[in-house]
C-alpha cells in the first residue's frame, strides 16, 4: 500500500490581538486559545498576515463563520461573562479609553502547538505527529512565557496530552479545568474536545443541539471566570505594549 503524498508548510505564526493584555472589572483576562495546527499548506505566515485572517473572521456573521471559529466564539464570549449566542452585540467590547467597540477577537491571542502543518497533498487531512509536537513544544512554552495568559481554552484532546508535559503544580478545579504552572506562569487550563469534532455529541462549533457546547464547555468557562478574581491584578504579571501591525491586509493570500 503506497504512503500518501504529503505537503509541509512552516512557519505558522499565532494571532495576538491588539487588546490582548484585557482587564474587565478589574481582573486580567489575557485569553490565550490552543489548538494544534493550522492545517493548511501555506507557510511562512507572519504574525501580521495571522492577525488579518483572524480580524476578516471577525467581519463575517457568526453563522458565516468555519466550525473553529464559531466555536472560539462561544468560548470567548463565555470566558467575558456571555452566553453564547449569534447576536453582534455579543462579541464587542466597550473599553475604557477606546473611542469604539473591541469584537473579542481583537482582545484575545490563538497560537497552535505545532508552528507548521504536514498534510495529505491537496487535502486538509493532518499527517502531523508527536515528533512535531515536541519539536514545537519550546515555542508553545516561549508563547505562554511572553503572554502571560490567565485562561487557556485548549482545543483536542491531544493538544491538551501534549501540554501536560509543560505543566508544573497542576492541580484539578473541575473535570474540564486546572490551575497549573507553565513556562513559569500561573494560568488556568480549560480543557475541551475540538469545536468542529466529528462526532456530533462532541461537536460544539455551532448554538443548536450542541450538548457538549451547553453542558460541558459553558459550566467550565463560567468557572474560570469565578476563580478569575481582583486579587489576581496584584499576583499577575502585566505584558507589555503589544506592537500594532501597520498597514494590515484585511485580505491576504489563502
Amino acid at each position: 500500500m503506497s504512503r500518501p503524498e504529503a505537503a509541509f508548510a512552516a512557519g505558522q505564526l499565532s494571532h495576538v490581538g491588539h487588546h490582548y493584555d484585557l482587564v474587565l472589572d478589574g481582573v486580567p483576562a489575557r485569553t490565550l486559545v490552543i489548538a494544534m495546527e493550522t492545517g493548511r499548506a501555506r507557510g511562512g505566515v507572519t504574525l501580521k498576515q495571522r492577525y488579518a485572517e483572524v480580524m476578516q473572521s471577525a467581519g463575517l456573521a457568526f453563522t458565516a463563520r468555519n466550525p473553529h471559529m464559531r466555536g472560539v466564539t462561544s468560548a470567548l464570549r463565555l470566558a467575558a461573562g456571555r452566553e453564547p449566542g449569534p447576536d453582534r452585540a455579543g462579541e464587542l467590547l466597550n473599553l475604557d479609553n477606546v473611542s469604539s467597540p473591541v469584537h473579542l477577537f481583537d482582545a484575545y491571542a490563538m497560537a497552535n502547538m505545532r508552528l507548521c502543518s504536514a498534510m495529505v497533498s491537496g487535502t486538509t487531512k493532518s499527517l502531523g505527529n508527536p515528533t512535531m509536537s515536541r519539536n514545537c513544544a519550546p515555542h508553545m512554552s516561549a508563547t505562554i512565557e511572553i503572554l502571560q495568559p490567565t485562561l487557556c481554552i485548549v482545543q483536542g484532546v491531544e493538544v491538551y496530552k501534549s501540554l501536560t508535559t509543560m505543566m508544573s503544580d497542576r492541580r484539578q478545579i473541575t473535570p474540564h479545568l486546572v490551575r497549573a504552572r507553565i513556562a513559569g506562569v500561573e494560568t488556568l487550563v480549560a480543557a475541551f474536545n475540538h469545536p468542529s469534532a466529528m462526532r456530533l455529541t462532541d461537536h460544539w462549533g455551532r448554538l443548536t443541539k450542541v450538548p457538549y457546547l451547553f453542558e460541558t464547555v459553558a459550566p467550565t468557562l463560567r468557572a474560570a471566570q469565578q476563580l478569575m478574581t481582583p486579587m489576581d491584578v496584584h499576583d499577575s504579571k502585566p505584558v507589555g505594549p503589544q506592537r500594532r501591525p501597520q498597514d494590515v491586509n484585511l485580505y491576504p493570500p489563502r
